[in-house]
């Protein structure tokens, strides 16, 4: 996929979950609804970011790999 593309995708998914963010708040009691929903929006942004770290965590493994099967040092540039 290209960037344009990727781009796009991001951009309608984010505006996708802000739609669905605010009609949780608009549909939920005044004070606890603002609660709840603080703390499911933590919560997603918790797995959200542990999801990613794993993704990033394991491209560098993969490339750390190529490069000691190459024979180079994985730190070198």
């Amino acid at each position: 996929m290209n960037r344009y593309l990727i781009s796009v995708l991001g951009a309608v998914i984010g505006a996708a979950t802000t739609g669905i963010w605010l009609g949780v708040d608009l549909l939920t009691p005044e004070p606890i609804g603002d609660y709840l929903l603080f703390s499911l929006m933590g919560i997603s942004n918790v797995v959200i970011g542990w999801q990613v770290g794993r993704l990033v965590g394991k491209s560098r493994e993969v490339s750390q790999t190529k490069a000691t099967a190459k024979g180079m040092s994985p730190y070198s540039n």
